[in-house]
């Protein structure tokens, strides 16, 4: 009979992808349990968003995840609009979506090759951050920064593009189409790359919505959930793109479900781009208090359902903010995901997840 013991894989650990333990009780090779600690990188930015205006919280809105900063400072400036009641012109919304699906396809590239390298395959533990680069000198190009962005402004943006922005953005998304494609044969050719993903971490369409998945993870279990066509905002319903889905429920579905995104965040962008507005005010003095009331407001980020509770009080500081994180809820899944597994599945079950602890102790 074997002998049970514990292993604890942290809080430093390169399988964690972030600061965080995993407490894993084995029987042998066989994960018979586990236990998820977080707290050790708490920065109580909720905290920091109730005390200051609210106009000067977004560049800390970008230090949530710094991946998809893009995709939360926009959330962040869009929940404050919903509760002032203001409403962009249709050339800064076109501009915000440009942005954001950059953001998701920069975010996705970092994703495929800490996935990769998890699963040994080394050799895309470093082509995809070479297009990762390409995303993020255009990024840069725009607002001079190729991390922590601050373009988002209450009613708009904070400049206009650059002059070029256009047709390079343009011949970025044909590039990276063709990329795609070799990416996904290069991988789903590899043996390792497939014996360590075809059914491993299987989550089932049952399972995944009870246990609160969502994102890429809950897309790859069979259930079409897509902020953007549920809830829609910005443009996005003027925009022709579909939301890939999968069955499989395994590390292999997650894989292919980002592959996917970011050929329709490219598509996406070409759309957005082509029907770009010649005009159009990017940049709407806003009103210095709140009004009283409260408002949530979600959008899909990278990872999923990424959400704003604010609450006004007739002030120019929130009286209350509260975020929720993608990355959160689909830690929670690890656990179930991992139990019953071989603990050698263990890396790519939470690579699979795509988690950033920087949003997750918030």
């Amino acid at each position: 009979m074997s002998e049970q013991m514990y292993i604890h894989m942290g809080p430093q650990h390169p399988v964690n992808h972030g600061l965080w333990t995993l407490k894993v009780k084995t029987e042998g090779e066989q994960v018979v349990g586990s236990e998820i600690l977080i707290g050790y990188i708490f920065r109580m930015i909720e905290k920091m968003a109730e005390s200051r205006p609210y106009d000067t919280f977004q560049p800390l809105a970008d230090r949530l995840c710094y991946v998809s900063a893009m995709s939360w400072e926009g959330t962040y400036i869009m929940a404050i609009e919903k509760l002032l009641g203001m409403e962009v012109s249709k050339r800064a919304q076109y501009m915000r979506v440009i942005m954001l699906e950059f953001q998701r396809i920069a975010s996705h590239f970092t994703w495929l090759s800490a996935y990769a390298g998890d699963l040994g395959v080394l050799t895309m533990l470093v082509i995809p951050y070479r297009e990762r680069e390409y995303v993020l000198d255009l990024l840069e190009h725009v607002t001079g920064s190729r991390m922590m962005y601050n373009y988002f402004r209450v009613g708009g943006l904070k400049h206009e593009f650059p002059q070029g922005f256009v047709n390079d953005a343009r011949k970025l998304t044909y590039y990276l189409d063709e990329r795609i494609k070799e990416y996904s044969a290069m991988l789903e050719d590899s043996k390792v790359f497939m014996l360590r993903s075809v059914e491993v971490g299987v989550l089932s369409k049952e399972n995944a919505l009870n246990l609160g998945a969502t994102g890429p993870v809950l897309r790859a279990s069979g259930v079409q959930g897509d902020i953007r066509k549920i809830e829609p905002y910005l443009v996005y319903p003027e925009l022709d793109f579909e939301v890939p889905v999968r069955t499989g429920g395994d590390c292999l579905a997650r894989f292919q479900i980002r592959m996917e995104e970011i050929r329709q965040s490219t598509h996406i962008i070409r759309q957005a781009l082509d029907n770009l507005p010649p005009e159009g005010e990017i940049n709407q003095k806003a009103p210095r208090r709140l009004p009283q009331g409260e408002v949530y407001f979600r959008t899909e980020d990278p990872r999923g359902e990424a959400g704003y509770y604010i609450i006004g009080n007739d002030d120019k500081i929130p009286y209350r903010v509260k975020i929720k994180s993608p990355a959160y809820s689909n830690l929670c899944l690890t656990s179930h995901l991992i139990t019953g597994g071989k603990v050698a599945d263990i890396p790519p079950i939470i690579a699979s997840a795509d988690l950033c602890m920087g949003e997750i102790d918030r």
